[in-house]
C-alpha cells in the first residue's frame, strides 16, 4: 500500500512539474491529491482529524456534475454520400437529465471541416438544448468519420459526437 502511495504521490509531484499553468491538468492533480489523501486515510476523508465526513466539497464543480446530464436523441449522425463540396448541417439535440443546470463549457472537432456551435446559457433541468454542427467537405474525400468533443458540468465531463459519410469526388465524363 505505501508503495502505492509513493508511486501516485511521484506521479502526482511529476504531472504538476510538467503541467505548465494547464488548468485543466491542475485540477486533475488536485483531485489525485485528494485520492492520495483518502487512501492515507483509509478511505475515510476527516474534518479536523477525527470526525469522519459524510460528503466532502472540495470543488463545487464536481457536485454540481453529478446533478446535471445529458440525455441524446442520438450521438451519431450518418450524412450518408455527399459530392466534394458540399456542406452538411445537423443538429444534436438533448435534454437536460439532471437536477441542476447544465452548462456546456465547450465543444471542439477533430479537424477544421467541422465547427459546432452551442449555446452559451445554462439548460435548466428537463430543458432541451442543441449542438449544431456544420461540416464542409471541400477538399475531402472518401470515408469520412469527423469527432465533435463536449465538455460540461455532467459525470462524465467529456461526451462525443459523432458524423459519418462518404464523401464523393465529381467525375469528369470522358469526351
Amino acid at each position: 500500500m505505501k508503495i502505492k502511495l509513493t508511486l501516485l504521490s511521484l506521479l502526482a509531484v511529476a504531472l504538476m512539474a510538467t503541467s505548465c499553468g494547464n488548468a485543466d491538468m491542475e485540477k486533475r492533480l488536485a483531485n489525485l491529491e485528494t485520492r492520495v489523501n483518502q487512501l492515507e486515510n483509509g478511505g475515510i476523508v476527516r474534518n479536523n482529524g477525527s470526525v469522519p465526513a459524510t460528503t466532502v466539497a472540495n470543488n463545487p464543480e464536481e457536485n454540481l456534475a453529478a446533478n446535471a446530464a445529458f440525455k441524446w436523441e442520438n450521438t451519431l449522425h450518418n450524412f450518408g454520400t455527399i459530392q466534394q463540396g458540399e456542406v452538411v448541417n445537423h443538429t444534436f439535440k438533448f435534454t437536460n437529465a439532471g437536477t441542476e443546470p447544465l452548462l456546456i463549457q465547450s465543444a471542439s472537432a477533430s479537424c477544421g471541416c467541422t465547427i459546432p456551435s452551442y449555446s452559451k446559457e445554462p439548460i435548466a433541468p428537463g430543458a432541451s438544448g442543441e449542438i449544431v454542427v456544420r461540416y464542409d467537405s471541400k477538399g475531402k474525400n472518401g470515408q469520412q468519420s469527423p469527432v465533435i468533443t463536449v465538455v460540461a458540468n455532467t459525470n462524465p465531463k467529456q461526451v462525443r459526437l459523432s458524423l459519418r459519410g462518404f464523401v464523393q469526388t465529381a467525375t469528369t465524363p470522358a469526351p
